[in-house]
């Protein structure tokens, strides 16, 4: 279990750097927010809420994380890109600029993350 925790965090970095590098590119070529960036956000925090299931399993079955700065970390990634939603809303600021940059701010929390797991 701690193997496929590690596996998806490691999966989570890059996926949310890739995703940061589109979403900054899409910005500046001055792109619209296409559907297809939508559904990769989308995956991205499905793919953090399956991280911190296997994560909430680890801590009720083998150990808790050697820093308990871990779970801020973690809670951080799913956060984040719904309270950039939230602050952009009714602000006119590129919303793919915005969530390009929560990404890749997703990917530094994420390897942030696996430094505090232990």
């Amino acid at each position: 279990m701690e193997e496929l925790h590690g596996l998806i965090a490691r999966a989570v970095v890059l996926y949310f750097a890739l995703v940061g590098v589109w979403g900054v590119i899409l910005a500046i070529r001055k792109a619209e927010f296409p559907s297809a960036f939508r559904s990769a956000l989308i995956i991205g925090v499905a793919l953090g809420v399956v991280q911190a299931l296997v994560g909430l399993t680890l801590l009720v079955t083998v150990r808790p994380a050697r820093d308990s700065l871990h779970y801020l970390y973690g809670a951080s990634v799913i956060l984040t890109l719904p309270l950039i939603a939230s602050y952009i809303v009714d602000k006119k600021f590129s919303r793919v600029l915005a969530y390009g940059l929560g990404s890749l701010f997703i990917a530094g929390l994420a390897i942030r993350a696996i430094t505090t797991g232990g």
